[in-house]
C-alpha cells in the first residue's frame, strides 16, 4: 500500500486515510490530464469547448504540482531539513513536470491562436505549421513521460521511511 500510518512514537508521518486521499488525487490529475489530451482531439472543431478544456487541462497541471511539493513538505525527511535528499531523488519529476506544462501552455496558445475565428471545418494541420507539428509531437511524448514520473513520485513517497527517521537519513 503506498501509504505510511502514523508512527505511534510521534513522528511526523501521514496516516492511512490522508496517505489514500492525496495518492488517489494525485492519480485522479494524471487520469484527468489524459483524458483532456484525447478529448481535445475530439472537440477540435469548437473553439469555446476547446479553450475551457485547455484551461482546465493547465490548472491540473498547476494542481498537480502544487499537490507534489505539498506531499514534499509533509515528509519527515523535509521537516528534518535534508531537502537535497528529496531533490536529489525527484528532481526528474520535477523538471518534467515543468516542462510538460510549458509544452502544453505553449500547444493550447498556439493551437487557440490557429483555430480562433475560423470556421469550424478549418484544418490546421493544412498550413504547412511544421512547428506547430514538432511541438504537437514533443508536448505529446513528454506527457507519457510525465505520466511515467508523476505515477512513480507518488508511489515511491508512499514508502515510511520518508515520514520517520531512518537510514535512509542517517546515511547523508
Amino acid at each position: 500500500e503506498a501509504v505510511v500510518r502514523r508512527q505511534s512514537s510521534g513522528s511526523s508521518g501521514i496516516n492511512a486515510e490522508y496517505g489514500g486521499v492525496i495518492a488517489g488525487l494525485q492519480l485522479l490529475l494524471i487520469l484527468v490530464d489524459i483524458t483532456l489530451n484525447t478529448a481535445s482531439e475530439h472537440f477540435r472543431s469548437d473553439v469555446l469547448i476547446l479553450l475551457v478544456l485547455y484551461i482546465v487541462q493547465d490548472v491540473c497541471l498547476v494542481l498537480a504540482l502544487i499537490v507534489l511539493f505539498l506531499v514534499f513538505f509533509n515528509t519527515y525527511v523535509f521537516k528534518a531539513g535534508f531537502v537535497s535528499i528529496l531533490i536529489r531523488k525527484f528532481i526528474a519529476t520535477i523538471v518534467v513536470t515543468i516542462i510538460y506544462l510549458a509544452l502544453c501552455l505553449g500547444l493550447h496558445v498556439w493551437a487557440m491562436k490557429l483555430r480562433w475565428g475560423r470556421g469550424e471545418d478549418y484544418y490546421i494541420w493544412d498550413e504547412g505549421k511544421d512547428g506547430f507539428l514538432i511541438l504537437y509531437v514533443c508536448q505529446r511524448a513528454g506527457s507519457v513521460l510525465y505520466y511515467f514520473f508523476y505515477k512513480r513520485t507518488t508511489l515511491r513517497l508512499g514508502d515510511p521511511n520518508y515520514y520517520k527517521d531512518s537510514v535512509l537519513l542517517r546515511q547523508h
